[in-house]
């Protein structure tokens, strides 16, 4: 059986997306299955770092029943903020394929455990074709640290692979976040891809968890033009900017992740030494995310761009 796909991106955090007529558990089940192989990079799959499979009942339907995200080793991710802004924008194409005029500035998706509304932004005209906007989505409250009963294994954990390593500084300010899925934050004088290579591995072999997103932050400066680049696609000027290197559970290394760069914000929010009504830049290697989060029992906002790259057939 072939099967239609788009390839996006989100920040270069790449994924297969497929409209799947009906409740087909048959098809859902194999893309399951042949997830590693489809996002293989090594000329035999299509290359992403997932799958997203945008569930409809109708063949004409616009707006999706729901989204499922499967991780390129198979497993169910419960949200991918990244993902949803591509999942986003490949609705806002097929409305205007089916119904160009009078296109929503935002719309409810569903997922396995939530609910999030997405958001387009910016003042370009939504029916032009070759408009992409950003796409703003709420990610739900995030639980911190001892908020969530998970938090005394995660200390267990942190110690364990800073012992392991020989990594001290993993101990001194880092943070465990919940935003339906579970991610560690480390705020450090410096990172690398190099370091990065060693610590995302060492917290995915656990008794605790079935592995964990990682993300290893670095505070810069922000300059003139990323005050300027912001206000004009936020309409509001950024005052605290973060470098941030990814490992994604059930991925790997990742150019981005959009859950993880409101895991960095929400982190960095609850220190108290950051400004809450303002918007934080997240410089992920495939691109720049921003986030807000006005109040610690509001949902963190996620914004960032996404972007069609070709469709074809796979068979499955």
């Amino acid at each position: 059986m072939f099967l239609k796909f788009e390839k996006w991106h989100g920040a270069k955090n790449d994924f297969i997306l497929t409209w799947l007529l009906g409740d087909d558990d048959v098809i859902f089940d194999s893309l399951v299955r042949q997830a590693p192989s489809l996002c293989k990079r090594d000329g035999s799959g299509v290359s992403a770092d997932g799958l997203l499979v945008l569930h409809i009942s109708d063949r004409e339907q616009i707006f999706p029943d729901k989204l499922s995200i499967i991780n390129s080793d198979g497993s169910i991710a419960e949200t991918c903020g990244n993902g949803i802004r591509c999942a986003a924008l490949s609705t806002l194409k097929r409305h205007r394929h089916y119904s160009p005029r009078d296109i929503p500035i935002g719309f409810e998706l569903d997922l396995n455990s939530s609910t999030v509304t997405c958001r387009f932004l910016g003042k370009g005209k939504l029916e032009g074709k070759d408009y992409w906007p950003l796409v703003s989505v709420d990610m739900g409250t995030p639980k911190l640290n001892d908020e969530s009963d998970r938090f005394s294994d995660a200390k267990d954990e942190v110690k364990r692979v800073s012992q392991e390593l020989k990594l001290p500084e993993l101990t001194r300010e880092w943070g465990y976040v919940d935003v339906s899925n579970e991610h560690l934050v480390f705020f450090l004088d410096d990172a690398d891809r190099e370091l990065l290579l060693k610590v995302g591995p060492a917290f995915q072999e656990s008794k605790v968890w079935d592995g964990i997103n990682v993300h290893l932050a670095v505070a810069k400066e922000v300059s003139n033009k990323d005050r300027t680049e912001s206000a004009n696609k936020l309409g509001q000027a950024i005052e605290e900017l973060y470098d941030v290197y990814v490992w994604e559970r059930g991925a790997g290394e990742t150019m981005a992740c959009g859950s993880g760069a409101c895991a960095v914000a929400s982190a960095a929010l609850d220190t108290g030494l950051v400004e809450r009504s303002n918007w934080l830049a997240i410089q992920m290697p495939g691109g720049r995310l921003y986030c807000k989060q006005e109040a610690k029992d509001d949902p963190v906002n996620l914004a960032g761009p996404a972007q069609y790259v070709f469709e074809g057939t796979i068979e499955i």
